[in-house]
């Protein structure tokens, strides 16, 4: 028995709505409220946010072992793949917090700008690990594909994921290159707001997509062998 299934999955989502429309009123309301702006703002790394965001690609990774798991006892195929996706959505989730990929990413952004700290602050890790989440989420979607196709949906809801983590995260966060001093502050928290949101679905996407699939070979398998 599984503690984590659908109707979990849907309550984050709407954990995930509600911390994106306090954003949006506190926002809107020029951040009145202490608790908002300072302990669930979506643009801090040290926050309650950040760690629940972080939280969330954990669940994603313990779904993806016990698709593994499933794979293994049911499939006997797949269970390989599943648990190097397992592997990296635990790294997403420790990067989360450690911002492991924005240092580096910063870091060689302001060597690839000579120097310029300020074109290399708003253009972040993007420039350079852009291109690379294409390649992992490409790679991983490819390896997993064939497999997820044995319950039906998880296959289009993993693809979306993947979309709405890479529209926030890379696509979306690089749009700060076309900001600078003069661009008003409310629509650097709007960009930060909508990035994050689309970041956490994209990752409950695809937990959804691993608990169809755990759920649904796992139901197969029970019916083949009664």
């Amino acid at each position: 028995m599984y503690s984590i299934g659908s109707l979990q999955i849907k309550v984050l989502v709407l954990c995930v709505v509600g911390l994106s429309l306090l954003n949006i009123v506190n926002l809107l309301l020029g951040q009145p409220f202490w608790i908002v702006t300072k302990i669930i703002y979506l643009g801090f790394d040290d926050n309650f946010a950040a760690w629940f965001s972080s939280m969330l690609l954990a669940i994603a990774g313990v779904l993806a072992h016990e698709a593994s798991v499933t794979a293994k006892r049911c499939v006997g195929s797949g269970h390989v793949y599943l648990l190097m996706f397992s592997l990296l959505l635990f790294t997403m989730s420790a990067d989360e917090v450690a911002r492991i990929h924005e240092t580096v990413g910063e870091f060689l952004s302001t060597i690839a700008s000579n120097g310029d700290t300020y074109e290399a602050k708003n253009s972040g890790w993007v420039l350079v690990g852009g291109p690379i989440v294409l390649i992992v989420f490409s790679i991983a979607f490819y390896l997993l594909k064939p497999h997820l196709f044995l319950v039906k949906g998880t296959t289009t809801l993993l693809g979306l994921g993947f979309t709405s983590i890479f529209l926030g995260g890379v696509l979306l966060e690089s749009a700060v290159n076309l900001f600078d001093e003069s661009t008003p502050r409310w629509i650097w928290d709007t960009q930060i707001i909508v990035e994050e949101t689309l970041e956490m679905i994209g990752t409950l996407l695809i937990c959804l997509s691993l608990v169809r699939w755990r759920d649904g070979v796992a139901e197969k398998s029970s019916e083949s062998q009664s």
